[in-house]
């Protein structure tokens, strides 16, 4: 089943039965799952099948895309000039209840070419109605009819794997010799559930497929299938959705991530944003849930007490775990749940884990399947791991990229002015953000206006508050020193410090100016010292050095920091300060000035972004054991899982066995922890 389809009569998106939909339309909504695509659709047209050719074998989970697909190579066989006229497309139903042998199966195919040629092949569906069940004389008949009209057959089955668990050892023979050895019939088909045929040594279909796995979505692709979405929607769909990826990307991608990058609960994501922009991702999440309990709700129907009973303890755990876990929490033997295991593997409900023991683990195959069992039958604190987790990940998915998407346009519109109506709009979309700094909308606005004179200036704000660390780090990253930077900025002769720090960063980076950029930042200690400036200047201060990599600040920020009287400092500050001794090196006083944070109950909720900088701090000095240590003394594995899990990831003892009960959903998450890290030890260093 698959969801990226639009239904342009109602301007309603179509999740299931996308075979009934018409061609234009499929074609119109198809934005993913293209490399896929062409990989089956090139081969298809190059074959002659003069003898045998490969059968294919599409996988993913539900809601992958493999409906879509094979509706579309379906459609596009019977379109083709070329193709059609010898080779005839059976498109079978996703649920094709009628089909219990391959008899019925060969039955089912007669009839479909009677549906598209009753002239030819109305006879051929009336003989093999009249046979006893005999599937070898219903193929011979299928296939002289084929030869008789100079015709061949290219099936597509949806849910191959259920097709197969109705045949027997018998008819599995049968029909692998039918497609090893005659070239009238092709067969491209799908599957949600792992095909034990294909891996079964013994059995008769084993690797005879060629398989092609859908894998989850990224971040570029789930842009492309909202915009697709949009685009089939209305034109205020269009500016919607623009309007969310420009502004708040952070807030899809961790829904995505959560998700699992699976496309049709990116449809039902879509689906909740034309219904009105939500605050947070964890509001994006809940209406997605909602959503989607009365799919889940039947998958749990659909299974046995024992595995219910399974399933939900290892849902409940949410992280991976091993068969005498699971059978001490159901309280099945453990033979059982062994059993079990297996049954719920072939049905792609449970996935095992391999270990370097004997005792492997288990974990939820579909992520958001899991994530939808926790926040529908998990108590408060089984729905705050998921809160936690996605306010993480909304907070790791930040806003840096905004600047960087400004200057693409930019490259794109000095070279390509093809889509002047698209760009401008996107533009619109950028300038308008509140999370891009005037002096890079300024300089970007006056430049765009050469070719879109229609697009809209920039208007200025007060940088006295700005945080520009994520301006800087977009910088960096593109090497650009644009031309057009506030003249306030660059002189900095006033008494505003933020603006001294600015400037100082910025000539630091750019102009590899030391002198200069030394000037400024001892003007703004100046400030600081001289000034009526307290306790949220220091703080500014040296929050700047660290932000800006002054390692040649770094006793000067620890030293106006101890300046503070430390009855008068915030205790959520304190996690700066823990951050600030650690870059230099304080590794006990850091740590014992984070835990005294923590006993002074600081809200977790508004120091959770210092912590993440802290924790990446310390592991990028080596501190894997204090970062174990303090995420497991202070309770905090729940609320930074990701970063728990890079850090298990760093030990080389009997610990990092932990990493693999890692749902794959922070897969990606963990893996830019770590490259962090390691940009982290050549920064700080």
């Amino acid at each position: 089943m698959e969801a990226n389809t639009i239904m342009p009569v109602s301007n309603s998106v179509l999740l299931y039965n996308t075979q009934n939909v018409d061609s234009e339309v499929l074609k119109a909504g198809f934005s993913i799952r293209k490399k896929e695509y062409q990989r089956i659709w090139k081969d298809i047209q190059i074959g002659s099948m003069q003898y045998p050719e490969i059968h294919y074998l599409i996988q993913g989970v539900r809601g992958a895309g493999k409906t879509t697909l094979l509706s579309l190579l379906a459609h596009e066989v019977a379109e083709d000039e070329k193709l059609n006229k010898w080779l005839i497309p059976i498109l079978l139903n996703e649920e094709e209840y009628g089909i219990l042998s391959l008899f019925t199966f060969w039955l089912r195919i007669a009839e479909k070419l009677a549906e598209q040629n009753s002239d030819l092949y109305a006879e051929l569906f009336e003989q093999i109605s009249n046979l006893d069940d005999s599937a070898e004389v219903a193929w011979d008949l299928i296939q002289n009819s084929l030869d008789e009209n100079k015709q061949k057959i290219i099936v597509f089955v949806d849910n191959l794997g259920e097709l197969f668990k109705d045949f027997d050892e018998i008819e599995h023979a049968q029909l692998r010799e039918v497609l090893s050895l005659h070239p009238q019939i092709r067969l491209i088909g799908g599957s949600s559930q792992l095909l034990e045929a294909h891996f079964d040594g013994a059995a008769p279909f084993y690797q005879f497929f060629k398989l092609v796995n859908l894998r989850p979505i990224n971040e570029m692709e789930m842009h492309e299938l909202l915009r697709s979405l949009a685009k089939q929607t209305s034109e205020d769909a269009v500016n919607t959705i623009e309007k969310i990826i420009t502004e708040h990307p952070e807030r899809i991608e961790a829904v995505r991530r959560l998700t699992d990058g699976v496309p049709r609960t990116i449809v039902l994501l879509f689906q909740i944003i034309m219904e009105g922009a939500k605050e947070s991702s964890y509001a994006y999440l809940e209406e997605t849930i909602d959503k989607t309990t009365p799919l889940y709700k039947h998958r749990m129907d659909d299974l046995s007490r024992q595995q219910k009973a399974i399933v939900h303890v290892i849902a409940m755990n949410w992280d991976a775990m091993s068969t005498k876990e699971i059978a001490e929490q159901t309280r099945l033997p453990s033979k059982t749940v062994s059993a079990q295991l297996v049954k719920l593997q072939q049905q792609w409900i449970v996935d095992k884990i391999e270990t370097n023991t004997k005792n492997h683990l288990y974990i939820v195959k579909e992520r958001f399947f899991n994530i939808w069992y926790l926040m529908r039958y998990g108590n408060q604190t089984d729905k705050r791991r998921v809160l936690w987790l996605t306010r993480f990940l909304e907070s790791w998915c930040d806003e840096s990229e905004l600047i960087d998407r400004l200057f693409e346009i930019y490259k794109i519109a000095n070279v390509d002015n093809s889509q002047s109506q698209v760009h401008q709009d996107y533009i619109n979309a950028l300038l308008s953000s509140n999370k891009v700094p005037y002096t890079f909308k300024n300089h970007y606005s006056i430049e765009l206006k050469k070719q879109y004179p229609n697009i809209i200036s920039a208007e200025k704000e007060n940088y006295e508050n700005t945080d520009i660390s994520n301006v800087i780090t977009s910088l960096v990253r593109n090497n650009q020193p644009f031309k057009a930077i506030d003249t306030a900025l660059w002189q900095a002769t006033s008494k505003n410090l933020s603006n001294v720090l600015y400037a100082g960063s910025f000539i630091d980076i750019y102009t590899k100016d030391s002198e200069k950029a030394n000037n400024l930042f001892d003007h703004a200690e100046s400030l600081v010292k001289n000034g009526d400036y307290i306790f949220d200047s220091v703080y500014e201060i040296t929050r700047w050095y660290f932000i800006t990599n002054q390692n040649n600040r770094k006793h000067v920020a620890l030293d106006l920091f101890s300046t503070l009287d430390r009855c008068f400092v915030e205790k959520e500050t304190l996690i700066f300060l823990a951050t600030i001794q650690l870059w230099n090196n304080c590794y006990e006083d850091s740590i014992k000035t984070l835990k005294d944070a923590f006993l002074k109950n600081v809200d977790i909720n508004l120091i959770a972004r210092y912590l993440d900088e802290y924790f990446l701090l310390l592991l990028a000095n080596k501190q894997t054991e204090s970062t174990y240590n303090i995420m497991n003394e202070l309770h905090l594995k729940e609320k930074f899982k990701p970063i728990y899990y890079a850090t298990v990831s760093l030990f080389k003892d009997e610990r990092q066995q932990e990493y693999l009960r890692m749902g794959p959903e922070l897969q990606c998450t963990v893996d830019e922890i770590l490259q962090k890290v390691e940009e982290y030890r050549v920064k700080y260093a």
